[in-house]
């Protein structure tokens, strides 16, 4: 599983009672379960891996999220062991580039920001009472999922349906699963199929220049001037059921094409209409 937000807290005092800190990161991961965002809760998340996978899994879990949230009730618990750690760790990686990140903190006790310590003070902070709130700035700040949309790269439109030749042709690419490289994967079908077939490409290109050129090259291998082939947009040649099952097998949450604004035309106002020349004020104009 792929984690978009770690939320960060201490769980108990040293007499193994629970801190405020971790009822209120409880009600956190089930208010940010319920609205479908990938959350690392240590309680839920570590149990699903063996005991000798705790480190490398909250190491895994830092390096994907886009949002880190830090829970505390006092700053003793803030800076300890473990949850300094993790909030280090993560603003490290988000101050040096390697990652684009935000951090956001939940006080459940009466701290001040200027309690912090000194690398927190710049961090948005939220009371226990404003967890709907910090809800959106989460959502604000988490990437866009991908869509059909982003991934296509070239459709092409065989105008035959005479000789059952009204056929599709996608490329679609994307990560490759292993995470080393992009994948390039051609689908066709009918013109009104409900699935496509498909088959990998390629699967070592590593930019968008080296996708566009294989594709481009696929692309000139298929257009034969005796084929009739068209590019014709993918919206316009595939079913819902089409998109949506092409959906599910890219992984891909939204099967639908983002909404685009439209761009404003200015209407020009209306030109004067010349009389014509032969009309008989003008010929009487011309006699004087």
């Amino acid at each position: 599983m792929s984690y978009q937000v770690f939320i960060s807290f201490k769980k108990s005092h040293q007499s193994k009672t629970l801190t405020p800190d971790a009822v209120v990161a409880e009600k956190l991961y089930k208010l940010f379960r319920d609205n479908k965002v990938e959350t690392f809760y240590s309680e839920e998340s570590l149990a699903e891996c063996g005991a000798g996978q705790f480190s490398r899994a909250i190491e895994k879990a830092l390096d994907e999220a886009k949002v880190l949230v830090l829970v505390g009730s006092c700053r003793e618990n803030i800076e300890s062991r473990w949850v300094e750690a993790e909030w280090d760790s993560f603003l490290n990686d988000v101050r040096s580039g390697h990652k684009e990140g935000h951090l956001f903190i939940v006080n459940c006790g009466t701290m001040k920001p200027s309690e912090l310590p000194l690398f927190l003070r710049r961090q948005q902070m939220f009371r226990e009472d404003e967890l709907s709130r910090l809800l959106q700035f989460v959502l604000n700040a988490l990437p866009d999922s991908p869509t059909l949309d982003d991934v296509i790269r070239g459709s092409l439109h065989c105008f035959r349906p005479e000789r059952n030749e009204d056929k599709i042709y996608l490329w679609t690419a994307h990560k490759s699963p292993q995470g080393s490289g992009i994948m390039v994967t051609a689908h066709w079908g009918p013109r009104n199929a409900k699935r496509l077939n498909s088959q990998v490409k390629k699967t070592d290109l590593t930019n968008e220049d080296e996708v566009a050129a294989f594709v481009n090259s696929e692309k000139r291998q298929k257009m034969k001037p005796s084929e009739g082939y068209r590019p014709k947009a993918y919206s316009k040649l595939l079913t819902a059921e089409a998109r949506s099952l092409l959906c599910a097998a890219l992984g891909l949450n939204v099967a639908e094409k983002r909404p685009q604004t439209k761009k404003r035309v200015a209407k020009s106002s209306p030109r004067p209409k010349k009389s014509p020349k032969n009309t008989p004020k003008a010929s009487a104009k011309k006699r004087r």
